[in-house]
């Protein structure tokens, strides 16, 4: 069975962390509250949302630990914005204001709202397809990507919605939640096991 550690509190202490991720072969990186915008040389704007800054802290220094130890990495919702914010890129803080689509349904979050526009190898390679359905449960979103990233997919109002790194094994960021989807979605099944293919043999 792979090891797995995921990142969805901030209950760790900071000396520990490399540890932890030392014992791990992926992370998983999970959604929540808005990152500080400190963190991407910002002030806080209107609409930015509920903080928490010992967990900022800690999925910050989680994130460039798992890039520098090659670990797979799977980035969810808020994950891609810290994996973005860990190596220099900036937010949105609140896409609500701004015209975007809707980004967050009043409905299950088992099925899809809006479509994506698949553009990068990784995911084409997983998804065989050129655009797909997925949910959608965020109000703020990548607006510069951090240098070594490529886009992957993007939303038809051009939100960023993937994106990756290709100088590691398998360095992942989504907006969506793929974890709700799964059981309905066979695409988003084929995510997850890309995520730990490796680590489970």
């Amino acid at each position: 069975m792979p090891r797995l550690l995921s990142f969805h509190s901030a209950s760790l202490q900071r000396e520990i962390i490399e540890e932890y991720i030392n014992e791990c072969d992926c992370v998983l990186f999970c959604g929540g509250e808005d990152l500080h915008p400190r963190f991407y040389r910002k002030e806080p704007e209107r609409g930015i949302r509920k903080i928490n800054l010992l967990r900022d802290e800690i999925e910050i220094e989680a994130m460039k630990l798992s890039y520098e130890q090659n670990k797979r990495v799977l980035a969810i919702c808020r994950g891609i914005q810290v994996m973005n914010v860990a190596f220099g890129g900036t937010l949105k803080q609140d896409i609500d204001k701004e015209g975007y689509i809707s980004h967050f349904q009043d409905m299950d979050g088992r099925f899809g709202y809006h479509t994506v526009e698949i553009k990068g190898k990784i995911l084409k390679e997983i998804f065989k397809h050129e655009e797909i359905l997925v949910n959608s449960f965020h109000h703020q979103a990548i607006e510069t990507v951090a240098q070594g990233f490529l886009v992957e997919a993007t939303a038809k109002d051009g939100v960023i919605e993937a994106i990756s790194r290709h100088d590691r094994d398998f360095f992942v960021g989504v907006q969506w939640h793929p974890e709700l989807m799964w059981k309905q979605d066979a695409l988003q099944f084929e995510l997850f096991k890309e995520f730990v293919k490796e680590c489970a043999e």
